[in-house]
């Protein structure tokens, strides 16, 4: 029998309502919400990098943030080693945020400009218990060296660290109660590629080493290919493909991943990409229509996208895949290595 995911959340719901103007009110208007994320179903097992990718505005942070208890869910159910978290309010959420931590996109502005190093990444040791000055800096100096920094560099301030010197420090501080899952929300973004390597190769390091979980949510498609063993893809606050890395970045099944792999670039000029040119506008999160979010952009569209909600479901030949894609085994068939010019329509695609 496998072991129980370390964490599991099921149906999760995040809206954030809208104000109301008193038009609205005389006129007996509901009240409206941005829907950021809206039904999403995702495991994360002990010791194993789950990578949440999609666009801009798709709703990864703020589901980083509801896991991570930063954010207050609207609906949904979110369990931690098998114990229902969502409840836990005071002191029993203050003891159990110890299990998962968070690395912030920004290290600027997650560190606070007036704390020297040692107190930044001692903040949390001291929110879990009473220690003394001395034994923080005792714990810090000795934390330090695990995440690439020396330890003669605790009264030195954030500002006197380069951008992956301060993501490090970021990094330690999210270790420094021993976390058993740490959601990394865009842990590379404005490095260059030299420090992104370094950076992934220590989280690598430390995964082995302690046996962490991550959730690592990026743009970087690399990053994920490198670092994680399974990928989630987002759009417009649901997840529409989850499976393998290497299966699901060598061979999308849903038109959107199709999309999205298709805009990532290659180096190498003589490989044959599939190219889709989606077009159509991005349809709003605000009060969204029933059906597919896809479906406004998607040129596999039918009929039955437009009404019908479809859910994450098991797709024959995708051994481990789940498609939120009523045509996934027709869309899935599709050879990778096809190229679609502009305006072309795609093999399989409904003729109108």
């Amino acid at each position: 029998m496998s072991a129980p995911p370390l964490l599991e959340a099921e149906l999760l719901v995040k809206h954030f309502p809208l104000s109301r103007s008193a038009r609205d009110v005389f006129a007996g208007r509901a009240p409206r919400a941005i829907h950021a994320v809206d039904g999403v179903s995702l495991t994360v097992h002990a010791g194993e990098t789950v990578g949440l990718i999609g666009e801009s505005g798709s709703g990864k942070t703020t589901f980083g943030w509801l896991v991570s208890r930063l954010h207050e869910a609207t609906g949904g159910t979110l369990r931690f080693d098998g114990e229902d978290i969502g409840d836990l309010r005071g002191k029993a959420l203050r003891s159990w945020r110890r299990n998962v931590q968070v690395v912030f996109q920004d290290p600027v502005g997650s560190l606070d400009p007036r704390l020297r190093v040692w107190q930044i990444v001692s903040e949390p040791i001291r929110a879990q218990g009473e220690v003394t000055r001395a034994e923080a800096k005792e714990r810090v100096a000795a934390l330090l060296p695990t995440v690439g920094l020396p330890p003669d560099c605790l009264y030195q301030y954030p500002h006197e660290f380069s951008g992956g010197g301060r993501q490090r420090i970021s990094l330690a501080r999210a270790l420094s109660v021993d976390p058993r899952l740490i959601v990394l929300d865009e842990p590379t973004s404005a490095l260059d590629v030299a420090v992104q390597a370094q950076i992934l190769n220590r989280l690598v390091d430390l995964q082995r080493e302690r046996g962490l979980a991550y959730l690592l949510i990026t743009h970087n498609v690399a990053a994920v290919r490198y670092a994680a063993d399974i990928v989630a893809v987002m759009y417009l606050g649901q997840l529409i493909e989850v499976g393998p890395v290497r299966a699901v970045l060598e061979q999308p099944v849903h038109p959107y991943t199709k999309a999205l792999l298709a805009a990532v670039p290659v180096p190498d000029a003589r490989r044959r990409r599939m190219r889709y040119r989606i077009g159509g506008d991005i349809p709003t999160l605000i009060d969204p229509a029933p059906g597919c979010r896809f479906a406004p952009r998607c040129p596999f569209v039918i009929d039955r996208c437009r009404t019908e909600d479809q859910a994450l479901r098991p797709v024959e030949g995708f051994p481990g895949r789940r498609v939120a894609c009523w045509r996934a085994e027709e869309v899935g068939a599709i050879a990778p290595e096809t190229l679609l010019a502009s305006g072309e329509t795609p093999p399989g695609a409904p003729v109108s």
